[in-house]
């Protein structure tokens, strides 16, 4: 068992720190935000800590200063003041309708404003906000935090009509924190994606686009010093375990959970998924956590209809400066979206060319990723596409190739055969990557 209480699935600060939870303090990062600036956006992948972090900026702005204590923001000249908060989470909002969507998104400003007392009025959701921000501004400024400010975009991909017409409210929606500008003292937005006729990035042109900067590179996600400082004696207990040493412990887990990188810049320090880390604390065991929350079905049916090159994720893929812009919804660039959406990441940066370097980040995400394709391109079910694979990974390391050519023969009868004739070179690549996730050799001719 941890020696550290391990805040698994828990994303409440205060909950985190009252109840005695491990928290590795990310305040000083915060405290130079707040020293710098007024108006940020932060892009990370899901289950990175964007909703520990807004939670922990409603904690400070709430002058909770008793939940700092022993954190790096106590001892900085931070002005501990109360400022009235608007805080939403665009994930707790139902989206399945534009018209569904706007109720509830007015429901959710009602809900905020009877708990503070206050009775709104208007017509649309855009109204609601801009008086419950007008009501809640009289003595002073308003702090508005937004979780997940995509949400109601990316849940509807696949049904592009209903993304567009919810966009639209969110466009209407986000102009009234321009329009209303003088009147917040703070505004904080996560999210996943970027999405051009959102007005996040069209009429908020004060925003603050942190996501690739050098500064946030290792603000959200674990650095190897925070988990080595942090659960040293975790490490050393499943090390003991495992009959590994620390080194070796530290050498699988760089390998399977590390590598995210979001920065431009080479030299920032690339970190782990939480997630994962701490999965791997409570249970000693190497797995894939992370990618099992969330399967990335709206990606793998892109990259099947577009017969996108799945083997150059074990080189790069290279892309321009879409990584760092907004993109339309209905003309979402594949490699785009699969860095934000945290399936690949900078591995490195051309800036004469102004050129992306993508990879997968880690061992977890390569191995499920290819997995999961596999179940995509092919008619093997999950219980059918492991055993598999194991099958043509021990045939090809013993040398027995008359299993192997048993095991390819199942892969090549799961493939529709007229897909086959009409992909055949496709379908060779798309078999390299997935041995090639095996760490095996095998080159397709």
């Amino acid at each position: 068992m941890s020696s550290e209480k391990l805040p698994i699935g828990i994303q409440d600060f205060e909950t985190i720190i009252s109840d005695g939870y491990s928290y590795i303090d990310k305040t000083k990062w915060i405290y130079q935000l707040l020293d710098q600036g007024k108006s940020y956006f932060l892009s990370r992948p899901r289950r990175f800590g964007k909703s520990l972090l807004i939670s922990t900026f409603a904690a400070l702005f709430s002058c909770k200063r008793h939940l700092f204590k022993n954190l790096w923001i106590e001892g900085s000249a931070y002005e501990w003041k109360e400022y009235p908060i608007i805080r939403l989470d665009m994930s707790g909002i139902n989206n399945q309708t534009a018209e569904l969507f706007e109720r509830s998104l007015i429901r959710a400003l009602i809900d905020i404003a009877q708990d503070k007392g206050l009775t709104l009025s208007g017509e649309t959701s855009s109204d609601y906000l801009a008086s419950l921000i007008d009501k809640l501004s009289v003595n002073q400024r308003v702090v508005v935090l937004v979780d997940e400010y995509d949400k109601p975009i990316i849940d509807q991909l696949e049904d592009i009509e209903t993304a567009k017409k919810n966009s639209d409210i969110l466009r209407r929606f986000y102009t009234i924190f321009k329009v209303k500008d003088a009147k917040l003292k703070f505004l904080f937005l996560t999210g996943v994606t970027k999405f051009s006729k959102v007005s996040l990035f069209s009429g908020l042109n004060n925003l603050d686009d942190i996501s690739l900067s050098d500064r946030a590179a290792s603000f959200l996600g674990l650095t190897q010093q925070e988990i080595a400082e942090t659960y040293a004696k975790d490490i050393e207990r499943i090390a003991k375990e495992r009959g590994e040493t620390v080194t070796e412990v530290f050498a699988k887990l760089k390998w399977w959970y590390n590598g995210y990188r979001f920065s431009k810049s080479t030299s920032s320090e690339k970190v782990y998924n939480p997630l994962s880390i701490m999965q791997f604390l409570n249970t000693g065991r190497i797995d894939n956590y992370w990618f099992s929350t969330a399967t990335p079905t709206f990606a793998l049916k892109m990259i099947k209809e577009k017969e996108f090159p799945v083997a150059d994720f074990e080189s790069s893929v290279i892309v321009g400066r879409s990584i760092d812009e907004s993109y339309e919804i209905d003309k979402i660039d594949l490699a785009t979206l699969l860095y934000q959406t945290g399936y690949l990441t900078i591995s490195d940066y051309d800036e004469s060319a102004q050129r992306y370097f993508l990879k997968f980040p880690n061992e977890e995400v390569r191995r499920s990723f290819l997995d999961h394709l596999l179940q995509e391109f092919t008619s093997l079910s999950s219980s059918q596409s492991e055993p598999f694979l194991y099958q043509i990974e021990r045939a090809i390391k013993s040398d027995d190739f008359e299993r192997f050519f048993q095991e390819f023969n199942i892969l090549l009868a799961s493939i529709p055969y007229a897909m086959q004739i009409a992909k055949e070179a496709y379908y060779h690549s798309l078999l390299y990557a997935i041995l090639r996730s095996l760490g095996l050799d095998y080159q397709p001719r």
